[in-house]
């Protein structure tokens, strides 16, 4: 009777076993499956009446299985959890040893098919891999995009700079920019900026040489109430704090007074600073791009700026040559230039190629800031939609053009130069070879001779040649 009731149980927990979701696989403290539900059936693709009785040993090195969780249970004594392939399928299995009066007598073995939730985890992982691709290609159209709104290049050397500038982003480096005035070193500092991780904390610009040096300290520093006659009662963040997480550039750096030199230096060392009439040391976090064109290295010699602060400047070194040494850029720039003019004031202005060639060969000691202001005039100035060169002429580059005596140059080379502008300025008034050689009393062989000579293509406005 009592093995009937043994048998009836035995099938009620089978029933029970097989109604589960869950695979349910049971061998006895030897290895040998006594239970094996349908779930286990259909996740690891052996029947039930095949496996009943068998040695999982033997299973194993049959290699029905190519490891077995029951076993390695039966060995530990302990909960294994283990990742496998059966069937196909990514399954994991728990086995948990049941005990009785301190002896294994059975280990459960549950199965769970992982195979979705696997297939899940690779396509999370290709999305983020894609994500990772797609974060990169978005950093450089950014930088991209950047790049076309404010680094406009065509010459090696600036594109070298820009590249540099992108490498350079990434890290808290400090670096220092040099060049003439104009040439763009404080846009390659908003550039390195945009494209670094501080992108989205605050560009602050402080142009040493505008600031009085009465205020410049209160302002870079900051001050507490009651500092000195005329200070706000709550007192002032300065500018230096305000770049906490961001960017402090610091033009005309060769402007900033000795004395605040030394404070400069124990922000970039140490990383606080004091505000003017205080005493507690403020932490700051600032990347500091500097900027100037003066020569720091003949400064520091003359005592006139400090060689620490200088050097720890100087970490990274970045020089912008002046545009008459890039003339390539020249033109990129006045595109750029003339068509945000354009579309600013809804014009559609264009630039004769003559014209053009004048912009081209006019050296700009004002380098970019000096061009883009020229583009501007000619822009508002000019009555036609193309600009002539007399547009151009009669602005400063006009009055440049008119001969000066240049003491550096011989007086063959002076005179060179000067036939070159005045045969350019008889050609501009002329309308071809003929009309050139009444003006100027000269043969049409000699003029084509000398314009040979001078390197001047003999082409007039009025678009007949030579």
């Amino acid at each position: 009777m009592e093995n009937v009731k043994m048998c009836l149980n035995l099938n009620k927990i089978k029933d029970i076993f097989n109604s589960l979701n869950l695979g349910v696989h049971v061998v006895d403290s030897k290895g040998v499956t006594i239970l094996y539900n349908k779930a286990c059936e259909e996740i690891e693709g052996i029947e039930s009446n095949w496996i009943v009785g068998k040695d999982m040993k033997n299973l194993v090195s049959e290699g029905v299985y190519s490891e077995s969780v029951a076993l390695e249970v039966i060995e530990k004594g302990e909960v294994v959890g283990k990742t496998q392939k059966a069937n196909g399928k990514n399954i994991f299995s728990t086995g948990v040893p049941i005990f009785e009066d301190g002896q294994l007598i059975n280990v459960v073995v549950s199965v769970m098919d992982i195979t979705s939730i696997e297939n899940l985890k690779f396509q999370l992982n290709e999305l983020r891999s894609v994500n990772i691709r797609m974060q990169r290609e978005l950093d450089i159209l950014n930088a991209k995009e950047t790049e076309d709104n404010y680094m406009i290049a065509k010459s090696k050397v600036i594109k070298d700079i820009q590249n540099l500038a992108l490498r350079i982003a990434k890290v808290d480096s400090t670096v220092l920019i040099t060049g003439e005035s104009g040439v763009g070193k404080g846009v390659l500092s908003k550039y390195i900026h945009e494209n670094s991780l501080r992108q989205k904390g605050n560009f602050i610009k402080v142009d040493c040489s505008s600031l009085p040096e009465s205020l410049i300290e209160s302002e870079l520093f900051g001050y507490v109430e009651g500092a000195f006659t005329g200070a706000k009662k709550e007192g002032k963040i300065g500018l230096i704090q305000l770049a906490h997480k961001g960017t402090l550039f610091l033009d005309e750096i060769g402007e900033l007074p000795l004395n605040l030199q030394v404070k400069l230096l124990s922000v970039i060392q140490d990383k606080v600073l004091q505000k003017v009439g205080g005493t507690e040391n403020i932490s700051v976090d600032t990347r500091i791009i500097a900027a100037t064109n003066k020569d720091l290295h003949q400064m520091v010699e003359e005592g006139k700026f400090r060689s620490d602060l200088y050097y720890r400047l100087k970490v990274v070194p970045i020089d912008i040559p002046p545009l008459r040494e890039r003339k390539e850029d020249i033109v990129p720039l006045i595109k750029f230039f003339l068509e945000r003019l354009n579309e600013h004031y809804n014009y559609d202005k264009r630039i004769s190629s003559r014209a053009m060639q004048l912009l081209i060969s006019y050296d700009w000691p004002g380098n970019i800031r000096e061009l883009e202001n020229e583009i501007e005039r000619l822009v508002v100035t000019s009555e036609m939609n193309l600009i002539s060169e007399r547009d151009i002429l009669s602005g400063d580059i006009g009055k440049i053009r008119t001969m000066a005596l240049d003491e550096t140059k011989s007086f063959k080379e002076n005179i060179y130069n000067y036939e070159k502008v005045l045969l350019d300025e008889y050609m501009y008034k002329a309308g071809d070879i003929h009309e050139l050689s009444k003006m100027t009393g000269l043969e049409a062989s000699t003029l084509r001779k000398k314009a040979k000579r001078l390197g001047i293509d003999l082409k007039f406005s009025t678009g007949k040649n030579s």
